[in-house]
């Protein structure tokens, strides 16, 4: 397990690094990859850039935390609030790379503002942190907590804020699915499955903090706490955007992601919760056993 952790770090740390340097070049005033360099210098930009740069060293403090005795000493929430930010983030993107792959191929750009280069290593390491920070947590989690794997959780009445985080799910998944779906002009396919992805992890969340209870506890706090990721995640850089980065976006879907941020936040309020209800039923096991053997 040691070594598995040992060699996820790095290969993680590998695949931050094309993202993070070109960002760090960009705000320090470089102009790798730009073919128009004048964007790069408009303030929105740069705190943009700074903003993602600044996320992508969270993200190798984080998994040097997953690999590393120390982490498993830090407070929970340190390490849990930026790898549910990041897991939002990043699994959709990995769970559509193949198709974002296949657009970038058949669509490569113009090269108008950035070099066909650019968008394939972005987009590329986006996928390969996806995949590797996630399995890096996860790792980590089965040290850590290893009770939330292999307990069940007492059946009980669903919280206000969680019914009403997987009401604000359900409908923010249900119109991703509708764009997903209805063709918009201008929209590729690869946005359109993203959409899809988007649709179908918020859904999917919505059920899942709706039926924790039980055995088989694992597979649906995954979905509820990627699904609630997925929502907060790109519900705040839709409005950071919009607002902060001066972006044009359309008041529908700027709405849209407010109500979605939030609902992922709902969602989300209710897993430790259940944790703590699993742990609960952990400790009470034994009782319960020795009383039925007596």
């Amino acid at each position: 397990m040691t070594k598995a952790r040992h060699v996820l770090c790095y290969v993680a740390i590998a695949g931050v690094l094309p993202y993070l340097l070109l960002k760090i070049v960009w705000v320090a005033g470089g102009t790798l990859g730009a073919t128009d360099p004048t964007f790069l210098r408009e303030p929105a930009m740069i705190a943009g850039n700074a903003f993602t740069a600044f996320m992508d060293l969270v993200a190798i403090l984080v998994v040097l935390a997953f690999t590393y005795d120390w982490g498993q000493r830090l407070p929970a929430w340190l390490v849990l609030f930026p790898i549910w930010v990041g897991t939002g983030f990043l699994a959709p993107i990995a769970l559509s790379s193949p198709v974002i792959g296949l657009n970038l191929a058949m669509e490569p750009g113009d090269g108008a503002q950035l070099a066909t280069w650019v968008t394939p290593v972005v987009y590329g390491s986006f996928a390969w942190q996806g995949f590797t920070l996630l399995a890096a947590f996860v790792l980590y989690a089965r040290t850590r907590w290893p009770h939330v794997f292999a307990g069940t959780a007492p059946r009980g009445p669903v919280g206000v804020g969680t019914g009403a985080g997987a009401v604000l799910a359900l409908g923010t998944g249900l119109a991703h699915v509708w764009w997903a779906i209805v063709p918009e002009e201008g929209v590729n396919v690869a946005s359109r499955f993203l959409d899809g992805v988007h649709g179908v992890l918020a859904l999917a969340a919505a059920g899942a903090v709706l039926t924790l209870a039980g055995r088989r506890l694992r597979g649906r706090l995954v979905l509820a706490w990627t699904g609630s990721g997925v929502m907060f995640a790109w519900g705040f850089w839709a409005v950071f955007t919009a607002v902060a980065m001066a972006g044009d976006t359309d008041p529908v879907h700027l709405v849209l992601a407010c109500v979605q941020a939030l609902g992922g936040v709902l969602l989300a309020l209710g897993l430790p919760g259940t944790a703590r209800s699993v742990a609960r039923e952990r400790a009470f096991q034994p009782t319960r056993e020795a009383a039925a053997q007596g």
